[in-house]
């Protein structure tokens, strides 16, 4: 990720969506501002609004959110924001229409306040994923996930009794559980106190030492539907299966033996709000001969009582509607894949371009199963390698076994 730049930020964000966040933050611009402006002019007169702060706290949390923003203004923060936003899919739309990541990042802080925050947590364990400090474990339990006070409680003194040395006074522990909507998973984040930490810093002209309570991080996404559990953060093995164990005793009430696995899943729960590339500029199936692809069948598993799976499937002629226009137009309001169903199973069907005029264009399908289970091995080495790209730029597919190594 490159570095922070304001300047740059300014460039790349339209001025319609910087004018919400100066009206939310109450920055007032002067009288004879042209936002009708063309790109460098606008981008240079916003520059001079943000220079003339003459508040110094404010300019520095300013420059703080504005970092938030451009942290999430990628691809994996697109999707964390689509993850945090539960059951949402106006979002999808509104990120359609806007110019690029950085764009939707601010747009999401002014108008979506509150899935900010959560966002920021998911893409911190997103980026931890596939990395040394990646492990899965399978619990074999396919329970809710209790939010309940007092078990939330009784999960945080334990986890920090485990992580408190044996003389010392115990380390303080938080626990905060959202909803990862593309995943089907539950993550539970853990910041648990670390080391005393002195810092010299500057308060007003004067240097002082400090002393902080620095927190360390750590994250377990729990998928009920695989009863697997991945964590991202600190802590070797032993820690790793205490805290697993820990909270399936406490917030899933079942008594576990964690073992690690390394079973790659796919995570249909990201085709729900279509085919979309979200900015994907490795990927270019108009390069590659395509003419569309859309997806034909679909399966999806209820996520609240009574238990239950719907299929989904549109008609095999490529040109005849998908399995999300048929959901929608049948459905209504009620449709599947913008209601409280999981999508375990899914047929991808890539229509080419005709190889000669007045022919057919080749299809092919792509079947895949939310536990790993897939097509691609009985499909042809070139079949296989595009059906591999296709589902790395949907955010679909996991890391590789090389790729994990790379990030390593």
């Amino acid at each position: 990720m490159s570095a922070f730049n304001l300047q740059h930020l300014i460039r790349e964000v339209p001025g319609k969506t910087w004018r919400d966040y100066l009206a939310m933050r109450a920055i007032e611009v002067s009288p004879d501002f042209d936002w009708a402006a063309e790109e460098v002019p606008l981008a240079a007169a916003l520059m001079a609004e943000f220079t003339r702060i003459a508040d110094h706290e404010r300019v520095a949390a300013i420059h703080a959110e504005l970092r938030r923003v451009h942290r999430l203004g990628n691809p994996k923060g697109v999707y964390a924001l689509l993850n945090a936003s539960h059951n949402c899919p106006e979002l999808q739309e509104t990120f359609e229409q806007l110019c690029n990541p950085l764009e939707r990042a601010l747009w999401a802080l002014v108008h979506r306040p509150a899935d900010f925050p959560i966002a920021e947590r998911m893409l911190q364990f997103d980026r931890g994923f596939g990395t040394r400090a990646w492990k899965r474990h399978a619990i074999q339990v396919s329970e809710p996930v209790s939010r309940q006070a007092d078990d939330v409680r009784a999960f945080q003194d334990k986890v920090s009794q485990l992580m408190s040395r044996r003389k010392g006074p115990q380390r303080a522990c938080q626990v905060d559980i959202c909803d990862r909507f593309l995943d089907g998973g539950v993550q539970v984040s853990l910041y648990i106190e670390d080391d005393p930490n002195d810092v010299v810093e500057f308060v007003e002209a004067d240097m002082k030492r400090r002393t902080t309570r620095p927190a360390g991080s750590m994250a377990l996404v729990y998928h009920p539907l695989t009863g697997l559990v991945d964590s991202i953060g600190r802590g070797g093995a032993k820690v790793r299966v205490g805290v697993v164990t820990l909270f399936a005793k406490h917030l899933l009430k079942r008594d576990v033996k964690p073992a690690e696995v390394k079973q790659p899943m796919f995570h249909l729960n990201r085709l729900r709000y279509g085919l979309n590339f979200l900015d994907d500029r490795t990927f270019d199936p108009a390069a590659q001969g395509v003419d569309h692809i859309r997806l034909r069948q679909a399966r999806l598993r209820s996520t609240k009582p009574p238990l239950g799976d719907f299929w989904v499937e549109a008609p095999a002629d490529p040109d005849q509607a998908s399995a999300y226009e048929f959901s929608a137009a049948h459905l209504g309001d009620w449709d599947l894949f913008r209601s409280d169903f999981n999508l375990i199973e899914a047929v991808i069907s890539v229509q080419f371009v005709p190889s000669e005029p007045g022919k057919a264009g080749r299809v092919l399908s792509i079947a895949l199963k939310h536990t790993g289970v897939s097509n691609l091995r009985d499909l042809s080495e070139t079949d296989a390698q595009f059906a591999e790209a296709l589902l790395k730029a949907l955010q679909v597919s996991e890391p590789t076994d090389l790729e994990v190594q790379r990030a390593a």
